[in-house]
């Protein structure tokens, strides 16, 4: 009896130690999981599941009414000139007088001159730019301007930006946290997603920003031809449109002759001055020393005629 009863508890305490060694062993065989942070962290899901790259085709949330509007505008002109290179001067300079510039630029030189050119100017400084083209005297051939208001889409990515930075910041201090090889792999390939996504918001909110601080205003510049060069037929009459320009432009350019013989005259006296002023001298002693001397025979002369008296 005692040595069944010895029997009966050896075996049970095999048992015992066997469901314990296979516990242990389940128990250490077991893959590692991270915890699921999808409740500790709003908008963060558990790191098993990927999440997809945001899709710029995603429809965006409404912006506030009250953030200020993002507005993509633009513009295209169409000019005719008589000289495009003079044109394309003044509107350069224009540009630059507004704190814009000339982004592109191109020239055709043929039978008649084209150019097209782009021009950056800030948006807030388009229709100023406009009028003072328009005002400028040149033929406006065609205008359009074109808008697009964004902000939803900016104010959405600008949104999402924060929001893949806050869980980026997240990831990095989990990864801190990691108590094996296999779980730093998990967080570390989750970084790097989550950076390749922070990157391209970032890409696609500076673009929204460039595309919204600056308008670009497309112009095409043709040359129109002047009718000083165009010879009407002798047996033509000029039409009322080539006495009229004749008329303005004969005045204008005679004004302009004036103007530059004025002021190479007063170019060529400055600069030669010290050279007249030698001449003006010569001849002022030249005049007073023949002056003198005839003085002299006219006082000889009046002597020897009182000689001739007396005798």
């Amino acid at each position: 009896m005692k040595k069944n009863r010895t029997l009966i508890l050896l075996l049970s305490f095999l048992l015992l130690l066997s469901i314990f060694i296979t516990a242990c062993a389940s128990q250490d065989s077991k893959a590692p999981t991270l915890p699921d942070y999808g409740n500790e962290y709003p908008g963060s899901p558990a790191p098993e599941p990927e999440e997809a790259p945001v899709d710029p085709e995603t429809p965006v949330n409404p912006a506030d009414p009250s953030l200020p509007e993002k507005i993509i505008k633009n513009a295209e002109m169409t000019l005719l000139s008589t000289d495009p290179n003079k044109t394309k001067s003044d509107i350069e300079n224009k540009a630059k007088s507004l704190g814009g510039r000339v982004s592109d630029f191109s020239q055709q030189n043929n039978t008649y001159t084209y150019v097209q050119m782009t021009v950056e100017v800030p948006s807030d400084k388009l229709d100023v730019f406009l009028r003072q083209i328009n005002d400028s005297g040149v033929k406006v051939e065609s205008q359009s301007v074109e808008s697009e208001n964004v902000s939803d889409t900016y104010y959405d990515t600008e949104t999402r930006l924060g929001t893949t930075r806050d869980l980026l910041d997240h990831y990095r201090e989990l990864l801190g946290e990691a108590r094996n090889v296999e779980e730093t792999l998990q967080v570390q390939s989750r970084i790097d997603q989550l950076t390749l996504e922070l990157e391209s918001l970032q890409a696609r909110l500076n673009r929204l920003d460039a595309l919204t601080t600056n308008s670009r205003v497309y112009i095409e510049i043709y040359q129109e031809q002047d009718p000083l060069l165009e010879r009407p037929s002798e047996l033509e009459p000029l039409s009322w449109e080539h006495v009229k320009y004749f008329i303005t432009t004969g005045f204008s350019r005679l004004g302009t002759v004036l103007l530059l013989v004025a002021q190479y005259l007063f170019i060529g006296i400055t600069v030669g001055f010290p050279i007249i002023l030698l001449i003006v001298l010569i001849i002022l002693i030249i005049y007073f020393v023949n002056k003198r001397k005839r003085r002299k025979r006219l006082a000889a002369d009046a002597a020897a005629s009182a000689a001739e008296t007396r005798e």
